[in-house]
This record gives structure tokens, sequence and C-alpha cells, in this order.
């Protein structure tokens, strides 16, 4: 796209550069290929110099925008999934809050027998069953997240849903009238299996962020237990701590 530069600005020559190749990529204008012209290109776009276009692709760079691959060219970066741990939400209203479209794949959604592990964190009896159900979740088309939970049989109306593009969380409110409020959550690394691979198209073996959670209902019931694999590549967590007083 054409761009005048201003050599007499008070605004140095690269970092007009840098706002017009932000203002391009903000309007698509390299959606189809997600690779920004060469230097000698973008030279010759925005009449400067090579060094003043390398000196604003570094910046661009360093700001996260864009990457730079050996032998391939310059891309932009894909916008990361970020999920806020810090707070409550379904991932269909974290898309939502980041302007991208929820969508999903129902797995499995079955009763089973609870082992002893989500047998004691849903404070459930010997024995128990429990519902199971996971989900493959993407954003944007873009495969983000597993899900695998497991619910007392109380719920047992899941049964009869098919979890694709609509939320559980809402579904259980509208059908149960309830809500997690609080959730404890750990986070580890683990490595995609085959099949986990698969469905995140990533290699198998890839290193994927592993969350283990609890929720609980505003009586301190609680609703669920599971864990979720996020791919790294496409995702980001975000937490916020501060000093108690």
């Amino acid at each position: 796209m054409e761009a005048n530069m201003n050599p007499n600005s008070i605004v140095p020559l690269y970092v007009q550069v840098v706002e017009c190749l932000k203002r391009d990529i903000e309007n698509g204008v390299y959606n189809a290929t997600g690779r920004i012209p060469t230097e000698a290109e973008l030279a010759e776009q925005y009449k400067v110099s090579r060094i003043t276009i390398r000196r604003a692709v570094d910046d661009l760079v360093s700001q996260g925008l864009v990457e730079k691959k050996q032998g391939k060219g310059t891309f932009i970066c894909r916008q990361k999934f970020a999920k806020d741990i810090k707070n409550l939400q379904s991932f269909s209203e974290m898309c939502h809050h980041m302007n991208m479209k929820p969508c999903g794949q129902m797995l499995e959604n079955k009763l089973v027998h609870a082992d002893e592990k989500i047998r004691k964190q849903l404070n459930l009896e010997p024995g128990a069953y429990v519902i199971y159900i996971s989900r493959l979740r993407t954003a944007d088309g873009e495969p983000v997240t597993i899900e695998r939970n497991y619910f007392p049989v109380k719920y047992s109306f899941l049964l009869e849903k098919k979890f694709d593009d609509n939320s559980l969380f809402e579904c259980l409110q509208e059908e149960a009238k309830v809500r997690v409020i609080t959730s404890e959550k750990q986070i580890e690394l683990c490595r995609a299996t085959a099949a986990e691979a698969k469905l995140m198209k990533v290699k198998k073996g890839a290193p994927l962020l592993y969350i283990k959670s609890v929720a609980y209902t505003y009586d301190r019931e609680p609703l669920y237990a599971g864990a979720q694999v996020f791919n790294g590549e496409v995702c980001s967590l975000y937490v916020c701590e501060s000093v108690e007083q």
C-alpha cells in the first residue's frame, strides 16, 4: 500500500514505517499469505533506505506483531488465545471478549465409574458414577484446548445434550440454576499423545499446557473436576498477583 514518509517530521522515519505497517496489518492487507513484503520491496514502497526498513521490522518483531522465519521471510504473528485464569469465564465468553468465534466438537459424553481421585475431588461415595464429557474447543477455527470434565450424576441431564458450539456453563445455569463461583487450578506441562496431537494439529510429543481444576458452586459444592490441555503456540495464560494489605 502506498504511503508517503515525511523526512522533515520530528517522528523518525522508521517509526513512521512502523505505524504504516501496523495499520496495514490491522486492516488485513497481508491476511492472504500472512507474509509482509521483503526489505527491498518495503524500501521501494516507502521510498526509504533498507536500514530504515530493517529497524522498523525489528521494532515490530520486538512488539510481537511479526516474526522472521529463516529463508522464508517475515510473517504476521497469529493472535494468541489469552486465557485469564484470574477470572472465571467460560471458553465461549473468553472468545467473545477477544472477538473470536468459539466452536467445538464433542468427543465423548457418557456415564463412567469415578476413579478414586475424581471421587475424592467431587466428594462422592465409593463405587459412584460420574458423567464424563470431553470436547475439542477452537477459536476462529484454530484448535485451542481439549476439555475433559467429570460431573456428579445429579446433573444427568447433561447426558442428553450435545455440546459442540454451545456453552456448557450456560446450560448448567439454565437447566440446574448453578454456576461456578470458585475454582482451584494446578498448571503443569505435558506432552501431546498421538490422539491429542491429531486433534490439536501438533506433532506427537509437542509440549502442551496442562491445567487440572476443581470448580465449586456458591455453597462450596463441587460442580466438576477435570483437566484441559492447551496448545501453547496459540494460547497464553494471564495471571494477576497482588500483595495482601
